[in-house]
Formats: C-alpha cells, sequence, structure tokens
C-alpha cells in the first residue's frame, strides 16, 4: 500500500471510531493527483468535486481522496462549497464521505463546520452524527446553531422531517423586534 493511501486509511471516522475501510491486499488501480469528478443533469452541473489525490480501486468502485473540494451548482452557478481533509466516494452507491476538518459556505452566507458530513446523492441529502456548528445570517444578526445527527440540504438549510437525534443548542446575536 502506498503512503498517501495508507495514511487516508488510517483516519478515523465520528460516528463509528472505526478507520476508513480499504482492503489492505488490494492494490489501487488508479492515483491521479489533481483528480476532478462532474455530475450534470440535462446539461448543468449538479456537482463538482476537485480532489488534491485519488486513489480508485476497481473492485469496489471506490474513490479515497486527499483535500476535497465539493461545488454544488443551480442552474450552473455555484451555491455551496464545501472543503474536507479527506473523502471517500461509493461510486456505485452514490454516497460521499468527507471527513476532517469540514467547513461548508453557501452564496447567502450560511457557514457550517464539523468533523464529518455525508452526501447522499440519490437523497441530495448531507447527513452528520458528528458535532455541526453552523451560522445563519439573518438582516438583524445571526443564529449560531449546534447539534448532532443532523440532515441538511445542498443550501445547508433543514429537510422536512429532521430530528436532532442528540443534542442541540442554538444562540441568537442581533436585534430583536418586538410588538
Amino acid at each position: 500500500m502506498n503512503a498517501g493511501l495508507a495514511v487516508l486509511a488510517g483516519l478515523l471516522a465520528c460516528s463509528s471510531g472505526e478507520p476508513a475501510e480499504l482492503d489492505s491486499d488490494r492494490e489501487p488501480v488508479q492515483t491521479v493527483e489533481d483528480f476532478t469528478l462532474v455530475q450534470s443533469i440535462a446539461g448543468n452541473r449538479s456537482w463538482r468535486l476537485v480532489s488534491d489525490l485519488a486513489v480508485y480501486t476497481e473492485g469496489d468502485s471506490l474513490l479515497i481522496l486527499s483535500g476535497v473540494d465539493l461545488t454544488f451548482f443551480e442552474e450552473d452557478i455555484p451555491t455551496t462549497m464545501l472543503r474536507g481533509d479527506s473523502g471517500r466516494v461509493e461510486l456505485r452507491s452514490g454516497l460521499m464521505r468527507i471527513w476532517g476538518e469540514v467547513i461548508a459556505d453557501t452564496d447567502d452566507g450560511r457557514h457550517l463546520e464539523t468533523e464529518e458530513i455525508i452526501w447522499d446523492d440519490s437523497l441530495e441529502t448531507f447527513h452528520s452524527d458528528c458535532l455541526v456548528v453552523m451560522t445563519i445570517p439573518d438582516s438583524a444578526g445571526s443564529t449560531l446553531l449546534s447539534g448532532r445527527g443532523v440532515d441538511l440540504d445542498t443550501g445547508l438549510g433543514a429537510v422536512a422531517g429532521v430530528d436532532i437525534e442528540d443534542e442541540f443548542t442554538a444562540v441568537y446575536s442581533g436585534e430583536l423586534e418586538l410588538d
């Protein structure tokens, strides 16, 4: 196993505490620097994944990534940018797990920080069992939200029927209008 693959495989997941699963006997089929993967629907980009280094194993259609940038688009315009230290893409299932120092920003000023987040391409949602800290600005101030076990859409908004699985805190700073 090469050094880059060994480092990526040894990183721990927030939710399970287990290292990323890799078969130590399987050699990478390809190692690509400055890797890019784009998904388009009806001629418009849906998302673009860029990585400093990608290791692909054909047997399980798995990409292991180092230095991850994931950009989501609406009408081919970037709306949400997510960065993380490492990632794993299961090409068959459409699941992307990004971990390390994960930071996401939207075009309307929302900001998210966590240790791990999973993108489910079929549901078009993010999920994290880790502590998630989000800042949501408005015209009079901002709200700081933190919680574990959250589901979010690509704009870092709540998905219908979201349950905070563990704990939740909200702090608002700004002016409140009282009638």
